[in-house]
């Protein structure tokens, strides 16, 4: 696998934990429309990691199912913050602070992000996520994901 096919600091983060994963190359992918219509893995197998800003100049990511909506106090609590405090990551800030991009924000606690994820991910065998970039997908077994992330698990999706 070359290091050109996912952020250098998601290889890293992944190698270090020694992960099993395994990378598919595509053309780029911003949103879960776009991947539902241009890749060919199981939307229901797909994972979104939403990127927010927090007081303090951190960093949180939380992921969830694709299809599933994001519940925006349940991620705040999840994450000890207020509402109000929870704010969208920019673009910018996904490139300087978490060496991502839009569309390919992976689910890892990428330069001390903290990571939650929702419990609908355990329930999945293999999942598909982003590599930091939006050209490829990171293929890994939920298991491994959570091994590896240490996240903490919360409900964060509207029911």
């Amino acid at each position: 696998m070359s290091e050109g096919v996912m952020s250098p600091a998601v290889l890293s983060f992944l190698t270090s934990n020694n992960a099993i994963f395994t990378v598919h190359e595509h053309g780029p992918v911003v949103t879960f429309r776009e991947a539902q219509l241009s890749l060919p893995f199981d939307p229901d197998a797909m994972v979104k990691s939403l990127a927010f800003r927090l007081p303090g100049d951190r960093y949180a990511i939380a992921a969830m199912r694709a299809a599933e909506r994001a519940d925006y106090k349940k991620i705040a609590d999840a994450l000890g913050v207020k509402r109000a405090d929870l704010q969208m990551a920019t673009d910018a800030e996904l490139v300087q602070a978490l060496a991502m991009v839009p569309g390919g924000v992976a689910p890892l606690p990428i330069n001390n992000a903290q990571v939650v994820i929702d419990l609908g991910v355990t329930a999945m065998e293999a999942i598909y996520c982003g590599t930091g970039r939006n050209d490829s997908t990171l293929e890994i077994r939920s298991a491994e994901l959570l091994r590896v992330n240490r996240g903490a698990l919360r409900d964060l999706v509207k029911r």
